[in-house]
C-alpha cells in the first residue's frame, strides 16, 4: 500500500514538474517570438520610411521644394502601403524647410510623442 501511494505522489510530482517546465519553456519561446515580431515591424517601418524618402526626394527634384504634406505626393505616386508604419499607423510627415523634412512613426504604442517613436530627419 505504501508503494502505491509513493508511486501516485511520484507521478503527480512528475506531472507538476513537467507542466512547470512546459509553461516556462513556452513563455520563453513566446517572448522570443514577440521580440522578433517587434523587430520585423520596426524593420518594415524603416523600409516604408525609406520608400517615402525616395518619393519625396523625387518630388523635390521635380518641384524644387518639399511637399506641403503627403497628400500632395499622392497626385504623383500611389503611397498606400508606404505611408503606414509596421503597426498600421500613418507615418507623420513634417516639412522642415524647402530642402529638409522629417518622417515620424508613432511606434509600437501607436502614440506620437513617446519614447518608442521612430524619427528620421532628411
Amino acid at each position: 500500500m505504501k508503494i502505491k501511494g509513493f508511486v501516485a505522489v511520484f507521478i503527480v510530482a512528475c506531472g507538476v514538474v513537467f507542466l512547470i517546465w512546459m509553461a516556462r519553456t513556452g513563455k520563453e519561446k513566446t517572448l522570443k517570438e514577440a521580440k522578433a515580431f517587434d523587430q520585423t515591424q520596426r524593420d518594415l517601418t524603416i523600409a516604408n520610411m525609406s520608400a517615402l524618402q525616395g518619393v519625396i526626394v523625387s518630388f523635390i527634384a521635380q518641384e524644387g521644394r518639399t511637399p506641403n504634406n503627403l497628400k500632395e505626393l499622392q497626385t504623383i505616386h500611389a503611397l498606400i502601403q508606404a505611408s503606414l508604419d509596421g503597426w498600421g499607423t500613418a507615418i507623420k510627415y513634417e516639412k522642415v524647410s524647402d530642402e529638409n523634412f522629417r518622417l515620424i512613426s508613432a511606434g509600437k504604442d501607436r502614440t506620437f510623442g513617446t519614447s518608442d517613436d521612430i524619427i528620421k530627419d532628411y
